[in-house]
């Protein structure tokens, strides 16, 4: 069994990616889905985040007011680096579990690790393979824009904000060029899969 990390940029259409290879058999490990999971009430990175921040950041069921906890934190860096060192622990020792779980059920050939954020959590050190989703910046804001109902302007400002373009391709070891359709995209996962020998 192989091990993809899978990344990208904003609307580069990771998740796309990620939905077919599940489709193809792949069992994917979710680090935007983990990172919902481990910040639930009762979890080990929710008492830690509630005892660093106090109440005023729960809502009235007791869960983590996402907004608010965003708007304290983008606000100040020293909270930010707290808040992300204590989520980003978490969310590898889950996504390693899951990794190991999917290992030893022989689930499937390949567990695909889907993280926006592989390199700095560290996890890309679990994986046989890095995979990054290219899409063009033009591609990318208007997908953005219609995804989160913003202007140009600040989708240009998210993908700015986020490594460059340069950066991802150095680390990589395969390139998916989602900047086309669906079809165009099937057809490269369909190439990769045949060439690990994991075609299914």
């Amino acid at each position: 069994m192989k091990v993809i990390g899978l990344t990208g940029g904003t609307g580069s259409g990771k998740s796309v990616v990620s939905r077919l290879l599940a489709e193809m058999g792949a069992v994917i490990v979710d680090a935007d889905l983990v990172s919902r999971q481990i910040v639930l009430p009762g979890m080990p990175a929710y008492e830690e985040i509630k005892a660093y921040f106090g109440n005023d950041i729960l809502q009235e069921d007791g869960a983590i007011f996402r907004k608010k906890l965003g708007e304290i934190v983008f606000r100040d860096a020293q909270k930010l680096a707290f808040l992300n060192q204590c989520t980003h622990k978490y969310i590898v020792m889950e996504m390693r579990k899951q990794m190991e779980e999917a290992k030893e059920a022989g689930q499937a050939p390949l567990v695909v690790l889907d993280a926006p954020l592989l390199f700095e959590v560290g996890l890309e050190i679990f994986c046989d393979e890095v995979w990054v989703v290219y899409a063009d910046a033009q591609v990318r804001a208007e997908r953005v824009m219609a995804r989160d109902g913003i202007t140009y302007d600040t989708a240009m400002a998210r993908i700015a904000n986020q490594k460059s373009w340069e950066e991802y391709k150095k680390r990589a070891d395969v390139v998916i060029d989602n900047s086309g359709d669906l079809s165009a995209l099937s057809a490269q996962l369909n190439q990769l899969m045949e060439k690990m020998g994991e075609a299914v």
